[in-house]
């Protein structure tokens, strides 16, 4: 609000609701009109006499910013209440969406544990889930969003969901079977069904979870500067391309150059406000990588910080599904996908050769050689995956 103070005296006989200091009694104008009110000595809190006016005073905003959220959420959960939810089947939700769920539920729900029937997002969301608070955020609010997590009370603020899928015919499966069926499609090598619907999916999820350990590994390397950084569209995007001919680990050793570099230039700003801080890196990355391409540099590999906790979703993806070990980390993804691609890419075309059903058991499984069974017709059908 733009306004011209006239005159302002203190006046100890009226104190401020919130801190208690003594206020000043402000004479103002705005537009030739003139208005009085009272502002605190201390905290700026503003008390008008016209219920036209607001406060701006960080108190005020705050408060503002709360009752928009909450009735945002309220509103949300209203039309949720009165729309009939449609309900996935498990094998229908994506596949980054599948691992997120199974690296949330895995350690939560065991048989051998008593647990809920519904998630209980507070209790578990600094868990290290996926490689950084941001991205798992944003995970749950898609979900929310997709309604494939829904409130399990809407009247309340308590961020506890209930998983809304059907599964196996059964239209509220438990949490343990739910889990149980995620356990089978990631850890049990493809013979009990697969989690994607084609390997480009895979793929795609490959290129995302190492794109948000960089991330990971930038906030980690800013946070004893008390500096915050974060990935946007623009760095995920520069950061796929470096992926095609970069190791993970080359480009640690490209992010922590830079930083370096620009912590010492005093460049990076505390609070990443407009991504400042993440378009400075991505400039720098971009200088340096054209540099190395024109005077032919030999980028050196970091390894992964030991200090740096492998999150619950690489865990999964990397070692258990596909297979790998650290050396995912040494080498360009396209060298990684040459390794799994006929495998993943066999299993989400297999058919019947009898009567082209997909229901398919898998009776024997090397890592070259795979005996299969129609449950349509009982046809045995032997591959070679390579």
């Amino acid at each position: 609000m733009v306004f011209n103070v006239l005159q302002k005296q203190l006046d100890a006989s009226t104190l401020c609701p919130y801190c208690q200091a003594a206020m000043f009694w402000v004479e103002a104008e705005q537009y030739d009109q003139e208005f009085n009110y009272h502002e605190c000595s201390h905290c700026q809190h503003q008390i008008h006499q016209n219920t036209k006016n607001n406060c701006y005073c960080e108190k005020c905003l705050s408060q503002r910013k709360k009752q928009l959220k909450d009735t945002r959420v309220q509103e949300s959960r209203q039309r949720a209440k009165k729309q009939d939810l449609h309900q996935f089947e498990l094998n229908q939700l994506s596949f980054i969406n599948k691992l997120f769920l199974l690296a949330l539920l895995d350690d939560q729900v065991q048989e051998h544990m008593q647990h809920n029937e519904y998630i209980d997002w507070e209790a578990v969301k600094y868990h290290h889930i996926s490689p950084n608070y941001l991205m798992q955020n944003a995970l749950v609010k898609r979900l929310v969003r997709d309604q494939i997590l829904i409130y399990k009370d809407a009247n309340t603020d308590q961020q506890h969901y209930y998983i809304n899928v059907r599964l196996d015919g059964y239209a509220e499966p438990s949490l343990f079977s739910i889990t149980q069926q995620l356990r089978h499609w990631f850890y049990e090598n493809l013979s009990m069904g697969i989690p994607f619907k084609d390997a480009d999916e895979v793929k795609d999820a490959l290129y995302f979870m190492l794109y948000q350990e960089v991330i990971q590994f930038a906030q980690f390397y800013c946070r004893p500067w008390g500096i915050q950084i974060a990935g946007n569209a623009g760095f995920q995007a520069f950061c796929y391309r470096l992926l095609d001919a970069l190791a993970v680990g080359q480009i640690y050793y490209l992010v922590q150059t830079a930083l370096e570099y620009l912590n010492k230039q005093k460049a990076l700003q505390a609070r990443n406000e407009n991504f400042i801080n993440t378009n400075l890196l991505k400039k720098t990355l971009q200088q340096y990588r054209e540099r190395s391409l024109t005077e032919k540099w030999e980028t050196s590999t970091l390894p992964r910080p030991p200090q740096i906790i492998l999150s619950k979703m690489s865990g999964i993806l990397f070692y258990r599904f596909l297979g790998y070990d650290e050396s995912i980390f040494f080498q360009p993804v396209w060298r990684s996908w040459k390794k799994i691609q006929a495998r993943l890419t066999f299993y989400s075309t297999k058919r019947c050769m009898y009567c082209g059903s997909n229901e398919l058991s898998v009776e024997y499984d090397a890592s070259d050689y795979v005996s299969l069974n129609c449950r349509n017709c009982k046809h045995q059908d032997h591959y070679f995956t390579r």
